[in-house]
């Protein structure tokens, strides 16, 4: 990349813009004074800036890759991840910004900047090429995701939610930062790049990389929620306000695999040998664990917090399968691991929340996460349940459904790499995952009469409707036509697959 001088803000303009409308909810809440608004003002505020943000972002398509400010990398794998992380996090204020402001009893504009703020956040993160600035991204994006998940101070669930999640992050940003210090210390450096250059000419520090990749792969596989880093997640989703899970379960990871994946690429390159037998164990760990936990419970929310995590086995068997250098254009179907990775996030990223924006009408209306109150959801509300219906097959990787499409490269670039083990364990979990997807299905359209006792019809808010039917449109795009998704993910991966 070449690198431009300080004075280039042009690489940092959508970051520029989330933080003034961050800035000026709060000045706007502070003028306010005590008569403060229910928070739909700040709600559109955030809106039109998030808007804003992903215009920003997407006028960087096809611009030369770059540093700005010499830390942030303007390529196309930051652009892709940083659309991917707008999208979400418009889609989430849209549909769950109501959710929010009936529930909360005061500090709406407080949200609504820590919002934008956790945005922001997400957005430097994915960019930095720097040890410095991906630590501090990294505890900023935690802090803020700490008070959006306690933000319901009077439920209970929510506040004891806010306290797990800090305790089980300053664990992991400890190590995180001990394996960082341990990279800085071996190669004199905070660039990535100049990290990866050093260790590359380098012959006596095999003792220090593999304790410190293991380190630094503490605080990544924590935002990524991989097993054993994944005992936060269960709690945490279920105890956070559901519009805050929809933005953990999605957005949130989806940083944890972008740092993931540059530091690993990027700094430590010349070290796969050692550091993918380890991203294969916590694949197989992973998605294992998150399975055979979701097959016990009886809430739907927790159920799709412990698939959440399945789901992140499934996305590291891409990071695992890597394709090096010039190859990558010559594998079959262009399958080169990382692409997988990049469209199974996209097409997670409205599977995903389109099925909590389910789970938040159906809490709304019952008050209730659990099975039961899934029941004759397909006669009570026909459109939500087989919207439900479409994003669980989506998540199982039925064809003709997003899912299906980042299933099939993660599994093909598996197999291509001869990784047949890593795939058929992928295949075997998949099935298993199968099973408790269906069972909800079953509880919407089979469940016996009288089995449910509530209203007899689901109350949804236009704004969830908008959402739902946008993610039920785009997980159908994705999966009919991906052609355009492909080529945009192989444009992503191909200039940071280079330097492997």
């Amino acid at each position: 990349m070449n690198e431009i001088g300080f004075g280039s803000l042009g690489g940092i303009l959508p970051e520029i813009m989330l933080l003034i409308g961050g800035l000026l909810i709060l000045l706007l809440d502070m003028a306010q004074g005590k008569e403060r608004e229910r928070g739909s003002g700040f709600m559109a505020v955030t809106v039109i800036f998030l808007i804003i943000g992903l215009v920003g972002v997407i006028l960087q398509l096809g611009m030369e890759p770059y540093v700005a400010l010499s830390m942030v990398a303007v390529d196309p794998f930051a652009t892709f991840l940083k659309i991917v992380v707008y999208t979400g996090m418009t889609l989430v204020a849209i549909g769950g910004g109501s959710y929010i402001n009936r529930r909360a009893t005061s500090g709406t504009g407080e949200f609504w900047a820590l919002f934008l703020f956790v945005t922001l956040a997400m957005s430097v993160t994915v960019s930095a090429n720097n040890l410095l600035l991906l630590f501090l991204g990294i505890e900023f994006l935690s802090i803020t995701s700490y008070i959006l998940t306690g933000y319901l101070r009077e439920d209970r669930r929510s506040a004891e939610a806010g306290v797990k999640y800090f305790l089980y992050g300053s664990v992991a940003s400890a190590l995180m930062l001990y394996g960082m210090s341990l990279l800085y210390g071996a190669s004199g450096s905070l660039s990535l790049q100049a990290i990866g250059e050093a260790l590359t000419d380098a012959t006596d520090l095999e003792n220090i990389i593999l304790p410190a990749a293991l380190l630094t792969l503490v605080g990544f596989g924590f935002k990524a929620s991989l097993a054993p880093f994944h005992q936060w997640a269960p709690d945490i989703y279920d105890g956070a306000p559901t519009p805050i899970t929809a933005y953990l379960s999605t957005a949130s990871k989806t940083v944890g695999f972008a740092v993931m994946a540059r530091v690993l690429i990027v700094a430590l390159g010349a070290y796969r040998v050692d550091w993918v037998p380890i991203l294969a164990g916590l694949s197989i760990l992973t998605m294992t664990v998150g399975n055979l936990m979701a097959l016990r419970q009886t809430s739907v929310k927790r159920m799709l917090a412990y698939s959440s995590v399945a789901q992140a086995g499934y996305v590291l068997m891409g990071l695992t399968a890597l394709v090096s250098g010039g190859a990558a254009d010559i594998t079959v179907l262009g399958m080169n691991g990382l692409n997988g990775l990049l469209l199974y996030l996209f097409a997670y990223i409205f599977t995903n929340i389109g099925a909590f924006m389910v789970v938040l009408a159906v809490e709304e209306d019952t008050g209730s996460h659990e099975l039961e109150a899934y029941a004759r959801l397909g006669q009570r509300s026909p459109g939500l349940a087989w919207a439900m219906f479409i994003f669980l097959l989506s998540l199982t990787g039925i064809p003709l459904t997003g899912g299906f499409v980042g299933k099939f490269y993660v599994f093909g670039a598996a197999v291509q790499h001869q990784y047949f083990w890593l795939a058929g364990i992928g295949l075997i979990n998949a099935g298993i995952a199968a099973f408790y997807y269906l069972n909800i299905v079953r509880y919407m359209f089979f469940a016996p009469d009288g089995e449910y006792i509530g209203p007899a019809r689901v109350s949804v808010p236009v704004s969830v409707q908008v959402i739902v039917l946008l993610c039920v449109g785009a997980t159908i795009w994705i999966g009919l036509y991906p052609p355009n998704i492909i080529e945009w993910a192989n444009d992503a991966s191909r200039q940071l697959l280079a330097m492997l």
